[in-house]
């Protein structure tokens, strides 16, 4: 950049005192510059006005086809911050187009076709690319709105080239704010997180911080309980052994020690969670100065593990051990008994064999679960599984009525115990809607889901129970039953990603209907 003021041949005495002045003026006007970035960078545009002779100057941001002004000085009825117009009816597509200095300095008839001047009908025009970071991010512009100009001297260039690399460093400047502001506000949103209880500690052990969904829970101010030992606080204060366990991890966290450990929580409104907590250390030079801890609710976990625990109850004493007493017995049965007794007799041990190896598929599934969820589902024919599934049922009732309408062809997504959870419900109908029950077995197409339709036409079930027969130990007043059933339905039409409901059957009685998705 030549610098007005180097003497050099040919320059002239009044455009060096211009140009002084202009630097002066320019130098008073970045000391005097305010807080924002407007209140920056507007006095500095006064002084390009003053000394480069346009009735306006202003900054624009770009991004695409869209150009909006950021800051402006002069002309406020016409060019303002905030105006937005398409970059395509701006001269500053032509700016943003070239390298260095952008100058009209007679549009109407230089540009007179041009959109940007059929728009805003600007005589002269001044401007040049912003950048910031290495990238694109707008452009410097001064204006005539009525009058062309004659010249752009190099020392109004030399000045307008000053007056970019201070707004450059000044766009820069709050490009950083901006960015420290964001990080504050993502930091401060992490910290928030509504599905996590977050506790700052000092040195000692006592609570410095806690975070909204931690304090929201415990409904206290924040002046009450800061500054208290973290375990002497109402999340841990409602149990010693609870506090106690709280006390050790800090203590041990204070030592260098990430710990983790598990804890239970009673809310403001008597709600109780379960919690999965860490308590990490923030070491400086080898010192401990902060301990981080953060607690994940867990309760639906927890509940997760107590209808595991639940199955395997089921499974190892109510079902297992019954069930080797019967296949013995009735093994004993079909090797003395003759004719009718001995047909009986056998279809008493196939039954046996049957739920025996129905309960080695559970706990299967439920080893699964576990671990990885449950076992992966695959496209399965429903025809051929709702056939099996019809004849064990109808095996319980000689009398009993058994129709099933499936086209060929319908797929389903499942696994390989969708035949016990169909004959779950075909066993569970049987069994409650009395002798010589019937029952039919039907399906549709309903927008992205297969229904399954199981309708009797025996007594029914109450609509203020149907919700609750789904649920784990749940059964009828009649029933000498041990609730797994249902509940084991619902478990495994909700892991193939259906649903499963009750509703009045067509029939006069109960009608399941298992939604499960095709594919």
């Amino acid at each position: 950049m030549d610098d007005p003021l180097d003497g050099t041949e040919g320059s002239d005495s009044e455009d060096r005192d211009r140009y002084l002045a202009a630097m002066q003026d320019l130098t008073a006007a970045m000391a005097a510059s305010g807080t924002s970035f407007r209140e920056r960078v507007e006095p500095v545009l006064d002084v390009g006005r003053e000394h480069l002779g346009f009735p306006n100057g202003h900054i624009a941001v770009v991004s695409g086809n869209e150009h909006t002004i950021v800051a402006s000085s002069g002309l406020p009825s016409t060019i303002s911050a905030g105006i937005e117009r398409p970059l395509s009816e701006t001269y500053c597509r032509h700016t943003l187009d070239e390298s260095g200095i952008h100058i009209v300095t007679n549009a109407s008839e230089s540009m007179a076709t041009d959109p940007a001047y059929i728009k805003s009908g600007l005589e002269a025009y001044v401007g040049t690319t912003l950048r910031a970071d290495g990238s694109e991010y707008g452009t410097l512009c001064f204006v005539n709105d009525d009058e062309t100009i004659s010249e752009f001297s190099d020392w109004q260039q030399t000045l307008f080239e000053h007056l970019t690399q201070w707004v450059e460093a000044e766009i820069e400047r709050e490009l950083a704010v901006d960015t420290r502001e964001q990080s504050q506000r993502l930091l401060e949103a992490t910290f928030n997180s509504p599905e996590t209880f977050i506790g700052i500690l000092d040195a000692d052990g006592n609570l410095v911080r806690a975070n909204e969904t931690a304090l929201g829970f415990i409904d206290v101010e924040d002046e009450t309980i800061f500054g208290e030992p973290f375990w002497e606080t109402p999340w841990w204060n409602h149990n010693e052994t609870v506090a106690c366990r709280c006390q050790d991890a800090v203590e041990r966290a204070i030592g260098g020690e990430m710990v983790r450990f598990e804890a239970e929580h009673v809310g403001a409104d008597g709600q109780r969670i379960s919690t999965s907590v860490v308590a990490r250390p923030v070491a400086v030079d080898g010192t401990v100065e902060k301990i981080i801890v953060e607690g994940t609710d867990i309760t639906d976990l927890k509940r997760h593990e107590e209808q595991m625990e639940f199955f395997n109850s089921i499974l190892r004493h109510d079902i297992l051990n019954g069930m080797t007493v019967i296949e013995a017995r009735a093994e004993t049965l079909a090797d003395t008994l003759d004719g009718t007794q001995a047909t009986y007799a056998e279809t008493i041990l196939d039954w046996s064999r049957d739920i025996v190896d129905l309960t080695q598929k559970v706990r299967s599934v439920l080893s699964t679960m576990s671990d990885d969820g449950l076992t992966e589902a695959e496209t399965i024919t429903l025809g051929p599984v709702v056939e099996g599934a019809t004849k064990k049922a109808a095996s319980m009732d000689e009398d009993c009525t058994l129709k099933t309408d499936i086209p060929d062809g319908i797929e389903v997504v499942a696994d390989n115990l969708l035949d016990d959870v169909i004959g779950n419900i075909l066993t569970n109908a049987v069994e409650h809607s009395g002798p010589g029950t019937t029952i039919e077995v039907t399906t549709e197409r309903v927008g992205s889901m297969v229904h399954l339709h199981i309708a009797d036409d025996g007594p029914g079930i109450p609509p203020e129970e149907r919700e609750a027969i789904f649920e784990k130990g749940e059964r009828g007043t009649e029933s000498t039953g041990t609730g797994f059933g249902l509940y084991f339905v619902s478990v495994m039409v909700d892991s193939y990603g259906g649903d499963i409901w009750v509703e009045e059957s067509d029939l006069g009685g109960s009608e399941f209907v298992v939604a499960l998705p095709p594919e």
